[in-house]
């Protein structure tokens, strides 16, 4: 028995294991066809590994480079927290003056106008269960035991509307004023009272010059015509602008309000 054993030399094991046949090794009648057939399928078989190679580039490379449709449900945000909307749809709207808007948004207790229907309930303060999550913080902290770390933040569009709000309203009470329609003792109470205050009309001030100069709105706005004319100079009446939908944001505020309350002031 012991002379029959073989101990493969290292040529052996290496035709072995790269699969390259002997035509010694093959019994006479098949060193014909057969051996070629399976030389040439040894041959082949050795450029397997680099055709796999090849394609995985090719395959890796094609899916880097080749164009693919955006996630339409997902926008690009500097503010973490800006995601917590979703994305707010756009539409295009025309301005024109509305004369609904002239009243005092802070008039007599109880007067519903234009200015008060502009918030949502909850005039824009708005529940965030985790707010380390969209890297917020400073919020004022809420009780509530099913989101312990929950804060009430405010949605800036809505606080920019009650500060425009309040310019508004300075300025009827002083036009009141000056005119004489009321009684003075009411409107020199009225026109400092802590809402209209001028502290606080210096604030808003700035605050809106901040938020005007933040959404940097590039309408091209047209000449405004006078007597049929065009004129240089502008209004800004009759021209299309590209809006987010305030609607969109006002369903958003209420679904997340901290409280009931209405109004603008």
């Amino acid at each position: 028995m012991a002379g029959n054993n073989h101990e493969f030399t290292d040529a052996e094991s290496a035709s072995f294991l790269h699969g390259e046949a002997k035509d010694e090794a093959l019994p006479k009648g098949l060193l014909g066809g057969k051996a070629a057939r399976w030389r040439q399928w040894s041959s082949v078989s050795r450029l397997w590994p680099y055709a796999l190679v090849t394609a995985g580039v090719i395959l890796a490379v094609g899916i880097l480079v080749w164009p693919r449709p955006s996630n339409g449900s997902q926008e690009q945000h500097l503010l973490p927290s800006q995601a917590l909307l979703g994305k707010i749809p756009k539409k295009l709207v025309v301005f024109s003056p509305d004369d609904s808007y002239d009243l005092d948004p802070f008039g007599p207790d109880g007067l519903e106008n234009a200015w008060s229907k502009l918030p949502p309930v909850g005039k824009g303060h708005v529940k965030v269960d985790d707010p380390v999550a969209w890297k917020l913080s400073g919020g004022y902290p809420l009780e509530d035991e099913a989101a312990p770390k929950a804060e009430e933040y405010t949605i800036a569009m809505f606080h920019q509307l009650h500060c425009l709000a309040a310019i508004k309203s300075k300025m009827a009470r002083l036009q009141q004023y000056y005119k004489g329609e009321n009684e003075k003792n009411y409107l020199t109470f009225a026109i400092n009272e802590e809402q209209v205050s001028d502290q606080h009309i210096y604030h808003c001030f700035d605050y809106i010059r901040q938020a005007i100069m933040c959404n940097a709105d590039t309408t091209l706005e047209m000449a405004r015509t006078v007597d049929g004319k065009r004129v240089r100079g502008v209004d800004g009446w009759g021209v299309a602008h590209e809006c987010r939908d305030i609607d969109a944001i006002k369903t958003f505020a209420t679904a997340h309000r901290t409280n009931n309350l209405t109004g603008i002031d």
